[in-house]
C-alpha cells in the first residue's frame, strides 16, 4: 500500500515539478533520511517506473517506464540498459527505446528461451515496480538522409519503430520504406501503428516466414525477401539508405542479398540484439608485430607489436591511445562500428562494418574510417 502510494507520489512530482527541479531539490537535500524514505528521488542512480505494460504479441510485451530526474534526452533509435539481479547475480540486457511522450518511453521485450533477463521481466515486473537503467546510448539513429529503408525482423523492428515514431511526426518527412518480417500473423509486433501508418503514407511491405493457411488466404502479407523478389517487393532499394536490425542469421541473409544485387554497402547501417564471440587468428595465420592499421576518421596510424598479437580492434586502439568509442564491448550496440575500407578483418562484420569490439586485424594494411 505504502509503495503504491509513494509511486503515484513520485510520478505526480515528475510530472508537475520537472526533473530539472527535482534534480535541484534532491542533490542540495540528499540525507540517509532522504534515500531511506523514498530512494527513487534522493538517489545517486538513474531508476525508471513501471507505468504499464501491454502484451504485444505472444510472447514479447511491452513496458511503459517513466524514469527520474537523472535521466539524459535520447535520440530514437538508441537503447538502454536494463539492470537487474536475478537469483543474487547482477545481469543486463539491452533494449531499443521509443521517442519519450508525456515523460515516459516504451521498451518492448521479447521472451527468449534461456534468458536470464527476458523470461524476469515477463514473470516478474509488475507495474508500479521500480528498474535500474541505463543513460540512453548507441548510434543506429536517423541520420538525415532524403530515403530511407528500414529492413527489420522480429524484435529487430524495435529500433526501427522508434525512429519512424519520430519520423512520422515530422511536418516534412523524408521519403521512407519498410521491409519487417515476422514468423505469423500473431507475431506481428506494433501492428495497430503499422497499419495507421500505412494508411497515413508509409510504404510498408510486411512477410511472414512461417505462415498459416489463414495467413495465406488473407493475401496481406508478402513472400520474405530474397535475391529473386526485391527487385519486386522494394523496387529503388538501391536508391536508398538502408537501417538493418534482426536476428543474426536474418541479417546475414539480408546482406548476402544486397551484395549480390550490387547494393552500396557504405549505405548501411545495422545493429545487432546477440553478443558476438569470434576466436582472433593464430600466429601462424596472421603475425601482429607485421600490420599497420590506419584510423582514418582521426587520421591516427598504430604499428603494431607482437603485445597486440590476439588482441581485438578495440583493445589495440585502447592499448595504443586511439580515442575510439566504446559501448557494451559484446558485438552488439554498434557504437564502436567503424567502417572497413581497406585491408581484412575477421570476426564481427556486417557488409563493410566492423564491430571493434569483438574484430581482429587480418591484414598488413588496414584502414578503417567512420
Amino acid at each position: 500500500m505504502l509503495d503504491a502510494l509513494l509511486s503515484r507520489l513520485n510520478r505526480w512530482a515528475l510530472k508537475h515539478i520537472g526533473r530539472d527541479w527535482l534534480d535541484y531539490v534532491a542533490s542540495n537535500t540528499m540525507t540517509d533520511f532522504n534515500r531511506r524514505w523514498n530512494d527513487f528521488i534522493w538517489t545517486y542512480d538513474l531508476q525508471a517506473i513501471v507505468v504499464g505494460i501491454k502484451d504485444e504479441a505472444p510472447g514479447v510485451k511491452t513496458l511503459t517506464l517513466m524514469p527520474n530526474q537523472l535521466w539524459k534526452s535520447a535520440e530514437p533509435g538508441q537503447y538502454i540498459a536494463l539492470n537487474a539481479s536475478i537469483n543474487g547475480e547482477a545481469v543486463s540486457r539491452y533494449y531499443s527505446l521509443s521517442p519519450m511522450e508525456d515523460d515516459c518511453f516504451t521498451i518492448t521485450v521479447k521472451r527468449v528461451s534461456g534468458g536470464k533477463v527476458s523470461n524476469w521481466v515477463h514473470d516478474q515486473v509488475k507495474p508500479g515496480m521500480v528498474l535500474s537503467i541505463g543513460q540512453p546510448q548507441g548510434h543506429f539513429c536517423y541520420r538525415q538522409q532524403s530515403k530511407i529503408l528500414f529492413i527489420s525482423a522480429g524484435a529487430g523492428i524495435t529500433p526501427a519503430y522508434s525512429m519512424l515514431k519520430a519520423l512520422m511526426a515530422y511536418h516534412i518527412r523524408p521519403d521512407m520504406a519498410m521491409y519487417v518480417q515476422f514468423a505469423a500473423a500473431q507475431d506481428v509486433i506494433f501492428k495497430d501503428t503499422l497499419q495507421r501508418w500505412r494508411s497515413e503514407g508509409l510504404a510498408l511491405t510486411t512477410a511472414l516466414s512461417r505462415p498459416t493457411s489463414e495467413d495465406k488466404a488473407s493475401g496481406k502479407f508478402a513472400a520474405t525477401l530474397d535475391v529473386s523478389n526485391i527487385d519486386t517487393l522494394i523496387p529503388d532499394f538501391r536508391e536508398r539508405d538502408i537501417y538493418l536490425c534482426g536476428p543474426q542469421g536474418f541479417m546475414d541473409k539480408v546482406v548476402n542479398i544486397l551484395k549480390e544485387k550490387g547494393y552500396d554497402l557504405g549505405k548501411l547501417d545495422s545493429e545487432r540484439f546477440v553478443a558476438h564471440e569470434i576466436k582472433p587468428l593464430t600466429p601462424e595465420d596472421f603475425k601482429a608485430a607485421q600490420a599497420e592499421i590506419y584510423f582514418r576518421h582521426l587520421d591516427r596510424r598504430v604499428q603494431l607489436t607482437e603485445e597486440d598479437q590476439g588482441l581485438s580492434l578495440m583493445q589495440i586502439a585502447e592499448r595504443h591511445q586511439v580515442p575510439v568509442e566504446t559501448g557494451c564491448r559484446q558485438g552488439m550496440c554498434g557504437t564502436c562500428k567503424l567502417t572497413l575500407r581497406e585491408g581484412d578483418v575477421v570476426g564481427n562484420m556486417l557488409g563493410n562494418a566492423v564491430y571493434l569490439c569483438t574484430a581482429f586485424p587480418a591484414s598488413n594494411k588496414l584502414v578503417l574510417d567512420a
